[in-house]
């Protein structure tokens, strides 16, 4: 038997790809909310600036001074990105050897490549005036919540599939 045949990620069925798609997104996209509204509680900020800054995205600087529909609209984006970071990595991880055998290896190293996509290729289209840049410290712990957000979905691409 093959590892890619012992695995629980190894040959799910169309639905439970979808359900574990969306249950990743779910809970990557939750440790990068926990990060991002403590990041900016921490800088003396509301909970609400980062969905708003996402929201930014959308409908430009206005949004900072959005209510209620602009962070619902910031953290709808937010869980629909994870959820296609979420699919980026389910979809191809039971045809990996590497990630079917050695996954929270493979989630590390997926961490790292959510980090420099992130930082050096989507937050400088936003903001090229801003990124990308290294704030040591601070940039360390952005490292780490990316790495925290893969290990997350991760974690929920190698459960057992449900027994029907």
């Amino acid at each position: 038997m093959t590892a890619a045949a012992a695995s629980p990620i190894a040959a799910p069925s169309g639905r439970d790809t979808l359900s574990r798609i969306l249950v990743a997104g779910l809970a990557g996209g939750g440790v990068d909310l926990l990060y991002a509204s403590g990041v900016a509680l921490a800088n003396g900020n509301p909970v609400t600036s980062p969905w708003r800054s996402v929201a930014s995205g959308w409908i430009g600087r206005e949004a900072a001074q959005g209510g209620p529909g602009i962070i619902a609209l910031g953290l709808a984006t937010h869980f629909g990105i994870a959820t296609c970071m979420a699919a980026a990595y389910v979809l191809p991880a039971r045809r990996i050897a590497f990630v079917v055998d050695r996954p929270w290896v493979a989630a590390v190293l997926y961490g790292l490549i959510l980090y420099a996509v992130m930082y050096l290729g989507v937050l400088p289209l936003r903001w090229p005036e801003v990124f990308p840049r290294w704030d040591g410290v601070r940039s360390a712990f952005d490292v780490l919540a990316h790495v925290g957000v893969a290990l997350a979905i991760a974690g929920v691409a190698a459960r057992p599939a449900r027994i029907r």
